[in-house]
């Protein structure tokens, strides 16, 4: 499987240390071009057009959207717990956050809402999947282990899971209503110019009921792809598409409690990330590059940019999710303001009060 190997067969290419002031110019020289990337990103992404794409659409061309939401039920039981599960490494958040996290909070003001802090989750383990507790401590990084809780957290307790560069627009109820387990897709054109394949499900945001044999799928599943090279193809969406390939048959034939729902990514994921717009819009103005797949990309990006194929999905969505990437902006002479969580939500629970 693609990623399989050591990197201790490697071989070394020098052993001299840099010193420490190589150290902090290589980490601001990496700072300064993430920035200079986003703002670009930021700029070209909002200035887009596709009138000079070397791409014809057909008469007949159908995009792959949607323009509004399937039915839903008002009113019942609800089918997984009205708990909002989010992952950090302590009680403080950063600032850029606390809007978002606050938006759960107030579009389910009767949700218990619970926070798993890298000492709260190391315990959860401890007492309630100790088998798992040496694969947990180790994983190479910390988007590994914040992946790997977030399944473990859903299969014990059940409820929602969010992270938290992700917004509420407004309740998730209508959701909790009608599956017992959801995840969503990414925007069609995401994988499709990172990797060319369709259909990534990400795990940004999902719902399940407690003990929901898809998540034990994922759970038993954690030893056997925690080599992955890349933590996508090991704990992340890579990972959750991979399993749901692997067993779709299976899957798509549960009904029930049983059941999982894969939503448009017009539910949860409305908006392409900047970034990603930007490259996309690089390389649909070289059709000569692409595959068959990207070009159908192409199309659907021409699509929907036209005047009257203009739509706003977020009209639609339960989310907007905002592309924050945390894992890639972990820079440890950046100094961010943070706030407690306590006072951002005063209600919070933490397992065991472990706060750190």
């Amino acid at each position: 499987m693609n990623g399989l190997f050591s990197l201790r067969s490697l071989p070394r290419i020098s052993r001299c240390k840099p010193g420490l002031s190589t150290l902090i110019v290589a980490a601001a020289l990496t700072c300064l071009i993430i920035i200079l990337l986003h703002l670009l990103a930021k700029q070209q992404s909002d200035n887009v057009t596709y009138k000079d794409f070397d791409i014809e659409l057909p008469d007949n061309f159908k995009p792959v959207r949607i323009t509004k939401r399937e039915s839903f039920p008002s009113n019942g039981p609800p089918k997984i717990p009205k708990i909002i599960h989010q992952v950090w490494k302590g009680i403080y958040v950063p600032s850029d956050f606390v809007g978002w996290v606050k938006s759960w909070n107030t579009h389910h003001p009767d949700w218990e809402y619970w926070l798993w802090t890298e000492k709260s989750a190391r315990q959860f383990l401890l007492e309630r999947f100790p088998c798992f507790v040496e694969l947990y401590d180790n994983y190479p990084e910390k988007i590994r282990r914040a992946d790997a809780i977030r399944y473990l957290v859903l299969y014990e307790f059940g409820g929602v899971y969010v992270d938290l560069d992700m917004e509420a627009l407004g309740s998730i109820l209508p959701m909790v209503l009608k599956y017992s387990c959801f995840f969503g897709k990414e925007p069609f054109e995401h994988p499709i110019f990172d990797t060319n394949f369709k259909d990534l499900i990400n795990n940004a945001i999902m719902g399940c009921r407690p003990k929901h044999p898809f998540m034990k799928l994922l759970v038993d599943n954690l030893d056997r792809f925690s080599k992955q090279w890349h933590h996508l193809d090991s704990t992340g969406p890579h990972f959750v598409s991979f399993i749901y390939r692997m067993n779709e048959s299976q899957i798509t034939s549960e009904k029930g409690e049983d059941a999982v729902y894969i939503a448009p990514s017009e539910y949860f994921y409305p908006t392409i990330e900047p970034y990603k717009l930007w490259n996309m819009n690089t390389m649909c103005r070289n059709k000569q590059t692409l595959s068959q797949l990207q070009i159908l990309a192409c199309m659907n990006l021409k699509y929907k940019s036209l005047p009257q194929n203009r739509f706003d999905p977020i009209t639609i969505a339960f989310t907007n999710h905002h592309w924050y990437h945390t894992y890639l902006k972990q820079m440890p002479f950046v100094r961010a303001k943070y706030k407690s969580i306590f006072d951002i939500i005063p209600e919070v629970h933490i397992y065991k009060d472990l706060q750190v």
